[in-house]
Protein backbone atom coordinates (compact mmCIF):
# COMPACT_ATOMS: atom_id res chain seq x y z
CA UNK A 1 0.00 0.00 0.00
CA UNK A 2 2.82 2.62 -1.25
CA UNK A 3 1.08 6.42 -2.26
CA UNK A 4 3.59 9.49 -2.55
CA UNK A 5 3.28 11.50 0.08
CA UNK A 6 0.95 14.78 0.39
CA UNK A 7 0.94 17.34 2.43
CA UNK A 8 -2.75 17.94 2.78
CA UNK A 9 -4.46 16.51 5.86
CA UNK A 10 -5.34 13.00 3.64
CA UNK A 11 -1.62 12.80 3.23
CA UNK A 12 -0.80 13.31 7.02
CA UNK A 13 -3.62 10.97 8.10
CA UNK A 14 -2.19 7.90 5.96
CA UNK A 15 1.56 8.80 6.58
CA UNK A 16 1.91 7.00 9.79
CA UNK A 17 -0.41 3.85 9.03
CA UNK A 18 1.39 3.23 5.23
CA UNK A 19 4.59 3.47 8.13
CA UNK A 20 3.39 0.68 9.92
CA UNK A 21 2.27 -1.36 7.41
CA UNK A 22 5.92 -1.36 6.03
CA UNK A 23 6.98 -2.46 9.07
CA UNK A 24 8.08 -5.96 10.43
CA UNK A 25 5.79 -7.48 12.41
CA UNK A 26 5.19 -4.64 15.43
CA UNK A 27 4.46 -8.11 17.90
CA UNK A 28 7.97 -9.51 16.92
CA UNK A 29 9.73 -5.70 16.71
CA UNK A 30 8.51 -4.75 20.29
CA UNK A 31 7.74 -7.40 22.16
CA UNK A 32 9.55 -10.52 20.58
CA UNK A 33 11.81 -10.84 23.57
CA UNK A 34 8.88 -11.61 25.89
CA UNK A 35 6.91 -14.94 26.45
CA UNK A 36 3.70 -13.81 26.25
CA UNK A 37 1.40 -16.61 24.68
CA UNK A 38 -0.28 -16.52 20.78
CA UNK A 39 -3.34 -15.56 22.61
CA UNK A 40 -2.42 -12.35 22.98
CA UNK A 41 -0.90 -11.17 19.64
CA UNK A 42 -3.96 -9.60 18.29
CA UNK A 43 -4.27 -7.44 21.57
CA UNK A 44 -1.14 -6.18 21.66
CA UNK A 45 -0.93 -5.82 17.97
CA UNK A 46 -3.97 -3.63 17.99
CA UNK A 47 -2.70 -1.97 20.94
CA UNK A 48 0.78 -0.93 19.73
CA UNK A 49 -0.34 0.37 16.45
CA UNK A 50 -3.27 2.49 18.33
CA UNK A 51 -0.58 3.94 21.33
CA UNK A 52 1.56 4.74 18.06
CA UNK A 53 -1.35 6.65 15.91
CA UNK A 54 -2.05 8.20 19.63
CA UNK A 55 1.54 9.47 19.74
CA UNK A 56 1.84 10.52 16.28
CA UNK A 57 -1.81 12.50 16.58
CA UNK A 58 0.20 14.21 19.75
CA UNK A 59 2.60 14.99 17.49
CA UNK A 60 0.36 17.20 15.15
CA UNK A 61 -1.82 18.99 17.84
CA UNK A 62 2.03 20.29 19.26
CA UNK A 63 3.03 21.06 15.37
CA UNK A 64 -0.22 22.39 14.23
CA UNK A 65 -3.45 22.54 16.78
CA UNK A 66 -6.36 19.66 18.51
CA UNK A 67 -8.78 21.20 14.87
CA UNK A 68 -6.01 19.64 12.40
CA UNK A 69 -4.91 16.85 14.84
CA UNK A 70 -9.55 16.10 14.70
CA UNK A 71 -9.59 16.50 11.05
CA UNK A 72 -6.55 13.83 10.39
CA UNK A 73 -7.89 11.36 13.10
CA UNK A 74 -11.38 11.67 11.52
CA UNK A 75 -9.55 10.53 7.95
CA UNK A 76 -7.75 7.78 9.54
CA UNK A 77 -10.54 6.04 11.61
CA UNK A 78 -12.20 6.07 7.82
CA UNK A 79 -9.23 4.60 6.37
CA UNK A 80 -8.98 1.93 9.41
CA UNK A 81 -12.99 1.30 9.33
CA UNK A 82 -12.30 0.43 5.92
CA UNK A 83 -10.04 -2.07 5.89
CA UNK A 84 -10.59 -5.26 7.95
CA UNK A 85 -7.35 -6.11 8.92
CA UNK A 86 -7.01 -2.86 10.53
CA UNK A 87 -10.85 -2.45 12.37
CA UNK A 88 -9.75 -3.59 15.96
CA UNK A 89 -6.93 -0.30 15.89
CA UNK A 90 -9.98 2.18 15.78
CA UNK A 91 -11.68 0.22 18.75
CA UNK A 92 -8.34 0.37 20.24
CA UNK A 93 -7.95 3.71 19.81
CA UNK A 94 -11.21 4.61 21.84
CA UNK A 95 -10.08 3.03 24.85
CA UNK A 96 -6.23 4.70 24.31
CA UNK A 97 -7.91 7.64 24.93
CA UNK A 98 -10.31 6.80 27.82
CA UNK A 99 -6.65 5.84 29.69
CA UNK A 100 -4.81 8.83 28.29
CA UNK A 101 -7.52 11.01 30.07
CA UNK A 102 -6.96 9.83 33.54
CA UNK A 103 -3.55 10.71 33.32
CA UNK A 104 -1.00 10.05 36.19
CA UNK A 105 -1.93 6.76 37.86
CA UNK A 106 -0.65 6.47 41.29
CA UNK A 107 -0.83 3.52 43.48
CA UNK A 108 -0.83 3.43 47.74
CA UNK A 109 2.04 0.74 48.70
CA UNK A 110 3.99 -0.11 51.80
CA UNK A 111 6.39 2.20 50.99
CA UNK A 112 4.00 5.09 49.95
CA UNK A 113 2.79 6.80 47.22
CA UNK A 114 4.14 5.55 43.85
CA UNK A 115 3.51 6.72 40.45
CA UNK A 116 2.89 4.29 37.68
CA UNK A 117 3.53 4.81 33.99
CA UNK A 118 0.46 5.90 31.89
CA UNK A 119 1.21 3.30 29.96
CA UNK A 120 -0.20 0.38 32.45
CA UNK A 121 -3.39 2.13 32.62
CA UNK A 122 -3.57 1.99 28.69
CA UNK A 123 -2.56 -1.72 28.56
CA UNK A 124 -5.29 -2.46 31.12
CA UNK A 125 -7.68 -0.73 29.41
CA UNK A 126 -6.75 -2.70 25.84
CA UNK A 127 -6.37 -5.99 28.20
CA UNK A 128 -10.11 -5.54 29.85
CA UNK A 129 -11.79 -4.45 26.61
CA UNK A 130 -11.11 -5.34 23.70
CA UNK A 131 -13.01 -8.55 22.40
CA UNK A 132 -9.88 -9.69 20.81
CA UNK A 133 -8.27 -10.42 24.56
CA UNK A 134 -8.07 -13.57 26.54
CA UNK A 135 -8.78 -11.17 29.56
CA UNK A 136 -12.12 -9.01 27.86
CA UNK A 137 -14.90 -8.58 30.24
CA UNK A 138 -18.27 -6.61 30.18
CA UNK A 139 -18.97 -3.61 32.88
CA UNK A 140 -16.25 -2.10 35.26
CA UNK A 141 -16.64 -4.02 38.22
CA UNK A 142 -16.57 -7.14 36.33
CA UNK A 143 -13.26 -5.67 34.95
CA UNK A 144 -11.78 -5.00 38.41
CA UNK A 145 -12.46 -8.73 39.55
CA UNK A 146 -10.59 -9.46 36.54
CA UNK A 147 -7.60 -7.89 37.00
CA UNK A 148 -6.76 -10.33 39.73
CA UNK A 149 -6.89 -13.35 37.21
CA UNK A 150 -4.83 -11.76 34.29
CA UNK A 151 -1.87 -13.66 33.47
CA UNK A 152 1.45 -13.25 35.60
CA UNK A 153 2.64 -9.44 34.47
CA UNK A 154 0.74 -9.71 31.35
CA UNK A 155 -0.29 -6.16 32.12
CA UNK A 156 3.35 -5.05 32.56
CA UNK A 157 4.73 -6.64 29.65
CA UNK A 158 2.21 -5.07 27.23
CA UNK A 159 2.89 -1.67 29.10
CA UNK A 160 6.36 -1.77 28.20
CA UNK A 161 6.02 -2.97 24.78
CA UNK A 162 3.70 0.28 24.48
CA UNK A 163 6.57 2.31 25.88
CA UNK A 164 8.81 1.08 23.45
CA UNK A 165 6.62 2.04 19.86
CA UNK A 166 5.63 5.37 21.52
CA UNK A 167 9.34 6.19 21.50
CA UNK A 168 9.80 4.81 18.21
CA UNK A 169 6.97 7.07 16.96
CA UNK A 170 8.33 9.94 18.44
CA UNK A 171 11.67 9.54 16.93
CA UNK A 172 10.34 8.81 13.58
CA UNK A 173 7.80 11.60 13.12
CA UNK A 174 8.92 14.30 15.30
CA UNK A 175 11.26 15.98 12.98
CA UNK A 176 9.58 15.31 9.58
CA UNK A 177 6.17 16.77 11.23
CA UNK A 178 8.10 19.52 12.47
CA UNK A 179 10.02 20.46 8.78
CA UNK A 180 5.90 19.71 7.51
CA UNK A 181 4.72 22.26 9.72
CA UNK A 182 7.17 24.76 8.78
CA UNK A 183 6.27 24.78 5.08
CA UNK A 184 2.91 23.70 4.91
CA UNK A 185 0.17 25.62 7.00
CA UNK A 186 -3.50 24.43 6.90
CA UNK A 187 -6.92 26.84 6.73
CA UNK A 188 -9.99 26.81 7.70
CA UNK A 189 -10.68 25.43 4.37
CA UNK A 190 -8.30 22.30 4.73
CA UNK A 191 -10.55 19.61 6.16
CA UNK A 192 -11.67 16.61 4.42
CA UNK A 193 -15.19 16.80 2.64
CA UNK A 194 -15.11 21.07 2.59
CA UNK A 195 -13.47 21.67 -0.76
CA UNK A 196 -9.69 21.79 0.35
CA UNK A 197 -7.12 19.85 2.03
CA UNK A 198 -6.88 16.65 -0.11
CA UNK A 199 -6.62 18.40 -3.19
CA UNK A 200 -4.71 21.38 -2.20
CA UNK A 201 -1.60 19.59 -1.73
CA UNK A 202 2.37 20.04 -1.44
CA UNK A 203 4.67 17.20 -3.02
Amino acid sequence: MKRGITFDIFGLAVLPIDYQHSQRDLFEQFCGDSEIGAAYRVVFTSGIRGYQLAAYLALVRQHYNQRVADQVWSCQRRLLDSDIADSSIASAMDLISEALDSRVVTAITDAGSVKIPIEMNVALSLLLGMPESPDFVEGQEQRVNQISRMGPDVDWVLSHCLARAHGEMLKTFSPLLAWVASIRKFGSGDGPGDGGGVGDSLR
